[in-house]
């Protein structure tokens, strides 16, 4: 099976905090996030985390250290897809160097990491991106960055991070209910899909 999530942030309390994750610490989110893939995701599934596995800033450099390292705890197979952590991370201590960042994330564990990704399922083409200005015309856009704040669909695609969704991962079949409700919602209400950037 495939799965899609994005901004789990793991070892991020200011992300628990702001997305009011109901957790006092890190390593009790992790542990609740880590439950819940590994009942949903089994060893020989897929799981496409779109960006922002870990957190990277300059309030947080040390975090990324501990998080990422729950990639050992996952059964499935894990693809990440660059976010703006990791491009943080990267250019501050990677060189600014994406192979050397992947090679530190397959020795992890990482069945893969890409920058971006095409993909198509039952005749339908998907984009999957970090942030939801990046979109590409003509696909299904996957997306996460914008957490809980820009709301569930885009006129463009589908927002899937981890905090839209109770932190559980959205399976493909989800994904096709999704699109279901957003077809009826742009046939009954377009309006409710404008995309505004403020």
């Amino acid at each position: 099976m495939i799965f899609f999530t994005s901004d789990c942030h793991f070892n991020d309390y200011e992300v628990i905090k702001r997305e009011f994750r109901p957790f006092k610490t890190t390593k009790e989110c992790d542990k609740y996030i880590l439950k819940t893939w590994n009942k949903q995701a089994k060893k020989g599934d897929t799981i496409y985390v779109i960006g922002d596995f870990i957190s990277y800033g300059s309030r947080h450099r040390d975090l990324y250290k501990k998080g990422i390292l729950n990639i050992k705890k996952i059964k499935a197979n894990v693809v990440l897809l660059l976010g703006n952590n990791e491009e943080r991370l990267i250019k501050a201590e990677f060189d600014n160097c994406f192979e050397n960042f992947k090679k530190y994330c397959l020795n992890l564990g990482f069945k893969d990491v890409k920058k971006d990704e095409f993909l198509e399922f039952n005749d339908k083409k998907f984009y999957l991106t970090h942030e939801p200005q990046n979109h590409k015309d003509n696909y299904i856009n996957l997306f996460g960055h914008i957490h809980k704040l820009g709301g569930l669909f885009k006129p463009f695609g589908i927002n899937i991070a981890c905090d839209m969704n109770f932190l559980q991962l959205y399976s493909l079949d989800c994904i096709f209910e999704l699109l279901s409700i957003k077809n009826g919602i742009e046939k009954n209400a377009p309006e409710l899909l404008e995309y505004k950037v403020d």
